[in-house]
């Protein structure tokens, strides 16, 4: 990056090297599909951080050099000691890669599309319980001060008993399936 745009964010050659050896540990060519070194490359890293300037700080914090040059170390230390930084790091990885259009034209996917949404029509995933399992399993994220998994207790065991109890009824007081 050259550090010449409004709020640009330089990263020197170094970091760069160490960007670029993450990256190929991280998202390595398979399949098809390029490496995360080969797209994530100075102009997509511009482009994450302009549109994440808060990302800037920790993702350059991780790349700093007397976190040695092995990757696997870096991750470890970064995920035991900074989750935070490591968190910035990999969201900057993932940034720049699935937001690169040759990647998005490989996987498939064409960007964002406008759809219809039908609010008020139970969609039949929901009827079938396919999501029951998710959410059974309960919260699924990380504290970034702590690294530490979310733990809640006395959730919903399933979508109908999170949205449907008995005081909050989908709009006409019943959910189409008690005969009223």
């Amino acid at each position: 990056m050259t550090g010449h745009e409004p709020g640009a964010v330089t990263v020197d050659a170094a970091a760069r090297r160490t960007f670029g050896a993450i990256a190929e540990h991280l998202i390595p060519a398979a399949h098809g599909m390029p490496s995360a070194a080969d797209i994530v490359d100075d102009a997509r890293l511009g482009f994450v951080l302009s549109a994440r300037p808060d990302l800037a700080g920790p993702f350059l914090a991780a790349l700093r050099p007397e976190l040695g040059d092995d990757p696997d170390a870096r991750l470890a230390t970064l995920g035991r000691d900074e989750p935070s930084n490591l968190a910035a790091l990999q969201l900057v990885l993932v940034g720049g890669y699935y937001t690169d259009k040759r990647v998005r034209e490989l996987i498939g996917y064409p960007g964002q599309l406008a759809i219809e949404v039908r609010s008020w029509e139970i969609p039949p995933y929901l009827e079938e319980g396919l999501i029951d399992a998710v959410v059974a399993r309960g919260q699924v994220w990380r504290d970034p001060a702590t690294g530490n998994r979310a733990i809640s207790e006395g959730t919903p065991k399933t979508y109908a008993e999170r949205y449907w109890s008995t005081e909050r009824r989908p709009e006409g007081g019943h959910d189409g399936r008690d005969g009223s």
